[in-house]
């Protein structure tokens, strides 16, 4: 017969498993940080930042371009409709001078009246539509001039700070390349080894020594004596035979 769980024994399950699923998760998530942290070099990350700041700034640009386009298109076309507002109202005018001085009939004067003046009104209208868009427009220019020299600013200080974060990586970069090498250098066995050597060459010169008062030990009486006096030698035999010769001839 299966043994049954019972609703206590589930949640604790469902709520052991979720827990091992969120540490799994937690591990990746701070590994593949610690991946993403070994990627980022300092300096190409500041290029990179450099490049988007200054790719933004043109499209801030071009966008601010198209936006004063359209204000300057809606001001012309306001103008356009202030001027036929103009003409239309002048018209009306004119038609009423008429009427007044009995040149043309009253009631299709007025009927033409009525129309002109109607035209005038909706040249009225559609110039203001046009103000309002192109003052809407210019707001956002105004908003968008703020935030364009906003990103200048950014891009002249993401320079200066791009420049010194190259040069501390540099410096860093040979730093550690230097410290690595110098680490795995053993001074203390190079000294050591050089401190042989010296001893080594001290011991050779001391035989050296040693050998040369040998062989002074091993001269006859007769030569020691000579060496001392510094007779023996041919050039004073031949000196002494000569000194005799001129005795006898004497």
């Amino acid at each position: 017969m299966p043994l049954k769980t019972n609703k206590n024994e589930k949640s604790e399950i469902k709520t052991n498993t979720m827990s091992i699923f969120d540490r799994l998760f937690r591990i990746g998530a701070a590994e593949a940080n610690a991946a993403v942290d070994k990627l980022e070099d300092p300096a190409k990350m500041a290029d990179q930042i450099l490049r988007e700041l200054r790719s933004n700034y043109q499209q801030a640009i071009q966008g601010e371009a198209e936006i004063k386009a359209l204000a300057l298109q809606h001001r012309a076309s306001e103008l356009q409709n202030r001027n036929n507002a103009d003409d239309w109202e002048k018209k009306t005018n004119d038609l009423l001078d008429r009427i007044e001085s009995k040149q043309l009939d009253e009631v299709k004067g007025n009927e033409l009246a009525n129309k002109a003046a109607e035209a005038h009104q909706a040249a009225v209208n559609q110039a203001d539509e046009f103000a309002k868009m192109a003052e809407k427009e210019e707001s956002a220019v105004a908003v968008m001039d703020l935030k364009i020299k906003q990103i200048k600013d950014q891009i002249a200080q993401t320079e200066s700070r791009a420049q010194l974060i190259q040069s501390r990586a540099k410096t860093a970069e040979v730093s550690e390349k230097i410290n690595k090498t110098l680490s795995n250098v053993d001074t203390d066995g190079l000294m050591a080894t050089l401190n042989r050597m010296d001893q080594k060459a001290s011991a050779s010169e001391f035989r050296a020594a040693a050998y040369a008062q040998i062989d002074d030990s091993t001269m006859s009486t007769e030569q020691e004596i000579n060496k001392v006096l510094g007779t023996g030698s041919s050039s004073n035999a031949l000196e002494a035979i000569k000194a005799k010769r001129t005795k006898l001839l004497n």
